[in-house]
């Protein structure tokens, strides 16, 4: 398949048309869309699973910094 210069020139023009254009109109030609919020509903199970893992987890980083004794690792 051949491409002629000329067919290149029009496209860059085509382009250069619409990018000019679409800064011009995009905030006025299209509303500000509302992005519905996701809604995620658990148990209480798995709410107090949630909390335990936070916890045990926050456990961990405070031994790992200070070790069992309490005194701060270097």
């Amino acid at each position: 398949m051949t491409i002629l210069p000329s067919q290149i020139n029009d496209m860059l023009r085509l382009y250069s048309r619409f990018s000019s254009r679409d800064s011009f109109l995009s905030d006025e030609t299209f509303p500000p869309v509302d992005k519905p919020e996701d809604a995620v509903d658990i148990s209480t199970e798995a709410k107090k699973q949630e909390i335990q893992d936070q916890t045990k987890m926050e456990v961990m980083k405070k031994i790992k910094e200070t070790g069992i004794i309490g005194k701060e690792r270097v």
